[in-house]
């Protein structure tokens, strides 16, 4: 929240050069589109939708130049592709096959980039639009001019997608001349959210009519609650769809393998060759399985345009406790694994979990907070007096930073630096956002009773669609504790009864069975394997792979404890 002064004209400070600054990637397009220039001109004329995607999309291109660099590439391609055409007949090789497609594959991702980024750049305003729908129309309740908001949010990476969108418009009207009505509506036809469009293009409609500005920024802003809500409830469903595939692949298939792989090996008929395999599969394949499915649930959820770190840069140091934990002597292999991944977690998982449970708190009661100004400022009294009237209510976590805001107010600390401190202290972006909308309302407002308590309204919605959303997630942790205990209990059972007939006889050792290191590394890999699920349930259920870090210490200590108890209750086991 750098950025929060109004400016009437973001371009006047620059010049021309600096805003239409050659780049090293212009001049690098301007030579291909000068080599392949006829092509591209031939191309781009046989495919007279691909200017509107570009504009829709967030390539600063023309279809021409983009065909071309599309071409250029597809060249490129070429010469692996003729390369797998020479090994397939040269040497018989079935390594050709997979260079064939190289160029088909550029040319095609080339034509499908706009598409692509039109996703991306709707999924991105998607995000932030009821934040700034309840921004506008909240100031729109005060007399405020949605222009005027707009110039207001390019200036604020609070709303990183919104203030490029504001930019675009800006521009059409600062450095191209356009009358705003005009650019308003070019913005609602190359939008390619929805639901902004229809808002720019209601608003142009009324502008154009001379309607009710206010009631229909009401309106729009209820549709917006509707449409998140439903969208909310579609990706939860997409979810569960997810969650079947991934259970499919990662357990029913991983116990197959393991069930195969470990026969083999306790039975020596697969040798070194089967543990090598339970590596790859534990290593590299269920890692990469639940990488992209975490890519896929995190498409499609509703997400924050900032990460918090912290978790993840504690992670990276504390991960040092695994291959220390191997040097501690006279514990079994996967024993010490397990505790290694377990200490590498805990700090990451206290760290996130303490987050978590304080923004929790905060958001839970930010509702009240701006409800109960609302109704003291029906007192005539000012938002400042308002803010130090309340600092004396508990407000739970909230409270803390209610008696700093307050005291900072009675030191005469001016009320932009007071919310800009608290935006600061807050890692909740819910919680931001709804402190930049209030410091709005009174900086641009003047703060009215009716601005404020369209604010509280709009901050109670908010916070019910949080919790309506984390309610429907939450059932989903369970799908990847569920699979971990299959492949660990699976394994765990499979080795009892496999290697129970070799203990008693010489068999195992006849056929060159070393059973000590195919327990390792079965157990390992399970325990791995779990370890890992545990961060697919951190995001599945609670839209965050941070979560996961706890999910993943509480499989782990699952996993080691199943282990145990069947030494326990299975006596002469050998796992």
């Amino acid at each position: 929240m750098r950025k929060l002064k109004n400016k009437s004209n973001p371009l006047s400070n620059k010049s021309k050069s600096d805003v239409f600054k050659v780049t090293l990637t212009d001049k690098f397009t301007a030579f291909i589109f000068r080599l392949l220039r006829r092509p591209s001109i031939w191309f781009s004329k046989n495919m007279p939708q691909l200017r509107d995607d570009i504009q829709k999309s967030n390539f600063a291109i023309t279809p021409e130049a983009h065909i071309s660099l599309v071409l250029f590439f597809t060249i490129i391609g070429m010469i692996p592709t003729i390369l797998g055409v020479y090994v397939i007949f040269a040497y018989k090789s079935i390594i050709g096959i997979f260079l064939l497609p190289i160029a088909p594959i550029a040319f095609a991702l080339g034509l499908m980039a706009p598409k692509l980024s039109q996703s991306s750049r709707a999924s991105a305003i998607d995000n932030e639009l009821p934040f700034v729908i309840g921004y506008i129309t909240t100031l729109a309740g005060g007399g405020i001019s949605p222009l005027v908001t707009l110039e207001r949010l390019s200036n604020v990476d609070l709303y990183p997608a919104i203030a490029k969108e504001a930019k675009r418009i800006l521009m059409d009207i600062n450095v191209f001349g356009m009358d705003p009505v005009s650019a308003l509506d070019k913005a609602a036809r190359y939008n390619p959210n929805k639901a902004l469009s229809d808002f720019l293009g209601g608003y142009t409609s009324i502008l154009k009519t001379g309607g009710d500005i206010v009631s229909f920024m009401e309106s729009k802003l209820r549709d917006i609650f509707a449409y998140r809500t439903i969208k909310m409830k579609s990706a939860a469903e997409l979810i569960g769809t997810f969650a079947e595939a991934y259970i499919s692949i990662a357990v029913i298939l991983g116990i197959s393998f393991f069930v195969l792989f470990a026969v083999q090996a306790l039975l020596g008929q697969g040798g070194g060759a089967s543990l090598t395999s339970v590596v790859i599969f534990s290593v590299i394949f269920i890692p990469l399985v639940s990488a992209l499915f975490i890519f896929m649930v995190h498409s499609i959820q509703p997400k924050e345009p900032f990460t918090y770190f912290k978790p993840y840069l504690v992670f990276s140091f504390s991960s040092i406790a695994i291959p220390l934990m191997f040097l501690i002597p006279q514990i079994s292999f996967y024993t010490r694994l397990g505790l290694g991944l377990l200490v590498a977690i805990i700090p990451a998982a206290i760290i996130h979990q303490r987050d978590a449970s304080h923004r929790k708190s905060v958001e839970n009661v930010l509702p009240s907070f701006l409800r109960d100004i609302a109704e003291i400022r029906k007192t005539g009294l000012a938002p400042e007096r308002c803010i130090e009237q309340l600092a004396n209510r508990r407000y739970g976590e909230l409270t803390k930073y209610i008696k700093t805001m307050s005291a900072q107010l009675s030191w005469g600390v001016p009320l932009r630096k007071v919310m800009i401190n608290f935006s600061k202290s807050v890692r909740s972006w819910l919680v931001r956002a709804v402190a930049f909308i209030l410091l709005e309302v009174v900086d641009v407002g003047g703060g009215t009773v009716k601005m404020f308590g369209s604010l509280a309204d709009f901050s109670q919605k908010m916070s019910e669609i949080e919790k309506e959303k984390k309610a429907t997630l939450r059932p989903y942790i369970f799908i990847p504790y569920f699979g971990a205990v299959m492949v660990v209990a699976t394994t765990i059972m499979m080795i009892y009864f496999v290697t129970m007939p070799l203990t008693g006889s010489s068999v195992g050792f006849y056929v060159g069975v070393d059973l000590k290191l195919a327990i390792d590394v079965l157990l390992s890999g399970a325990i791995l394997e779990a370890w890992i699920m545990g961060f697919v349930a951190g995001k599945m259920g609670e839209g965050s792979v941070a979560a996961g870090f706890k999910h993943a210490g509480a499989l782990v200590i699952i996993s080691l404890v199943s282990i145990y108890l069947t030494r326990i209750f299975l006596p002469g086991s050998p796992v």
